[in-house]
C-alpha cells in the first residue's frame, strides 16, 4: 500500500537522494543541502512512500508573478516533480498533482505554474505554455554593439558581491516591468548565487545586472573561450545596450550563449551584423494552469477595450478589458473563444494567441471576426518571458 503524505524534516535528507537519482543531477552535498532547505516550505510538498522508501514527489514553492499590464498575483510553482522507474503506470503521479493542486487551492492561489523537463507529461493536468525562450550563441570576435549604441564610459562596474542587496533590488524592479517574470526571496537569490558558483561574474548597470561564467578553452595560444550568460535583467533599454556590450567585451572569448533569451529580444538590432546573434533552439519556458479563471484574467490588463467570452471546459467566462482595469465574471452568453484549462493557461501571460491555438487545435473561436478581436485583446508587448526556473 502507498502512502501519500507531507514531508517531515528527517524525510528532507531522503527527499534529495531521491530528487538526484531521478533527474541524473548529482549527489546533493553538505552545501547543497544547506542552500536548498530554506527555500523550501514543506507543507507545500507531499511525498509518496512505498515500505518506508520514497517513490514518488511534488510540491510547490510561492512566488509573484507579472501579468500584462504589469499587475501582479501570488502564483504556485509546482516543482520537484518525479516517480520512481519502478512505479510508473500506477497512477501515482496523478495522484500527487492532485494533492498538490489541491493544497494550492486551498491556499488561494490563483495560478499554478512549472517548468518541465519533458513537454510531454503536463497538458493533461491543464498547463499550457505561456513563455518560450530562445538559445543563442553570438560570435564575440566578430561582434560588437553599434558604436551610437554604446554606453558612456563607467555606466557598468563589475560588482564586488551580492551581498549588499545591488542585485536583488534591481531584480525587483526588472521583474515588476515584464509580464511572466517573477518575484525571488532573498533565500531564492542565495541559492542561485551558490548554483552559480564562485567563478560567476556579475556587471551592476544603475537599471540591470547581467551574470555570467566563462569556460576557458586556450587552443594553444589561440584563445576561444566560452561566456555562458547565468542571469540578466534590464529594466531600461540603456541598460540592455549596456550590458550586452559589456559582455561582449569581454577579453579571450570565441562564444558567448545564452538559453534564457527572450523570443522578442531587440539585440539583433544593436549589433554591428544582425546574423551574429544565431538562434540555436527555442524552448518552452513556463507553463501556466490558472487554478480561479476568474482571478487570473480579471487580474491582468489588455490590448484592447472590449469584452470576451472565453469558455474553458464548458465554463463560459465574460472578460472585460481595458488597458488599466479588467473584470471576469461568469456568464451564460455564447462563447467568442472556446479551449480548456490548458489553453487558457496558453493565453494568460499574452505570449500565444488564440488564432494560433486554433491553428494548433487547441481552441475554436466563434468566427473570423472573433478571432481578430481575440487576438488584438490578449496580445502584449513585450512578449512575456521568465528567466527563473524553479
Amino acid at each position: 500500500m502507498i502512502e501519500i503524505r507531507t514531508p517531515g524534516e528527517d524525510d528532507f535528507g531522503p527527499l534529495t537522494e531521491f530528487d538526484a537519482r531521478s533527474f541524473g543531477s548529482g549527489a546533493y552535498t553538505p552545501e547543497d543541502r544547506e542552500m536548498t532547505r530554506p527555500t523550501m516550505d514543506l507543507e507545500r510538498y507531499r511525498l509518496a512512500f512505498d515500505n518506508g522508501a520514497i517513490v514518488g514527489a511534488a510540491g510547490s514553492d510561492p512566488f509573484e508573478m507579472t501579468l500584462p499590464g504589469l499587475t501582479t498575483i501570488p502564483m504556485a510553482g509546482v516543482t520537484w516533480v518525479a516517480v520512481a522507474v519502478t512505479h510508473r503506470r500506477q497512477g501515482l503521479l496523478r495522484r500527487l498533482m492532485g494533492d498538490v493542486h489541491e493544497d494550492i487551492a486551498d491556499r488561494g492561489e490563483p495560478v499554478a505554474c512549472l517548468t518541465a523537463s519533458e513537454g510531454g507529461i503536463y497538458e493533461r493536468f491543464g498547463y499550457g505554455v505561456a513563455t518560450r525562450r530562445r538559445i543563442i550563441e553570438i560570435d564575440r570576435r566578430r561582434s560588437s554593439i553599434a558604436e551610437r549604441f554604446r554606453p558612456p564610459a563607467g555606466s557598468v562596474q563589475l560588482s564586488g558581491g551580492a551581498a549588499d542587496g545591488v542585485v536583488e533590488e534591481r531584480w525587483d524592479r526588472y521583474r515588476r516591468g515584464r509580464a511572466g517574470e517573477l518575484s525571488r526571496s532573498p533565500e531564492w537569490q542565495a541559492k542561485m548565487r551558490f548554483l552559480h558558483g564562485a567563478d560567476a561574474v556579475t556587471a551592476v548597470h544603475d537599471d540591470g545586472f547581467a551574470t555570467w561564467k566563462a569556460t576557458p578553452a586556450w587552443n594553444e595560444g589561440h584563445p576561444a573561450h566560452t561566456v555562458r550568460v547565468l542571469d540578466f535583467a534590464a529594466a531600461t533599454s540603456a541598460a540592455h545596450a549596456a550590458l550586452w556590450h559589456t559582455l561582449l567585451s569581454v577579453d579571450l572569448v570565441g562564444a558567448v550563449t545564452s538559453n534564457l533569451h527572450p523570443i522578442d529580444d531587440p539585440l539583433p538590432y544593436l549589433l554591428d551584423d544582425a546574423r551574429m546573434m544565431r538562434t540555436t533552439g527555442v524552448n518552452d519556458g513556463v507553463w501556466c494552469k490558472p487554478m480561479d479563471i476568474a482571478a487570473c484574467f480579471g487580474g491582468r490588463r489588455y490590448g484592447i477595450d472590449d469584452s470576451i467570452v472565453l469558455e474553458v471546459d464548458g465554463a463560459r467566462w465574460q472578460i472585460d478589458g481595458t488597458a488599466d482595469d479588467a473584470r471576469c465574471r461568469k456568464v451564460r452568453r455564447r462563447a467568442d473563444v472556446v479551449t480548456d484549462q490548458a489553453g487558457a493557461g496558453a493565453l494568460l501571460l499574452g505570449g500565444v494567441t488564440p488564432s494560433q491555438l486554433v491553428a494548433g487545435r487547441r481552441a475554436e473561436v466563434r468566427d473570423h471576426g472573433a478571432s481578430r478581436r481575440a487576438d488584438a485583446f490578449f496580445a502584449t508587448s513585450p512578449l512575456p518571458h521568465s528567466t527563473t526556473a524553479f
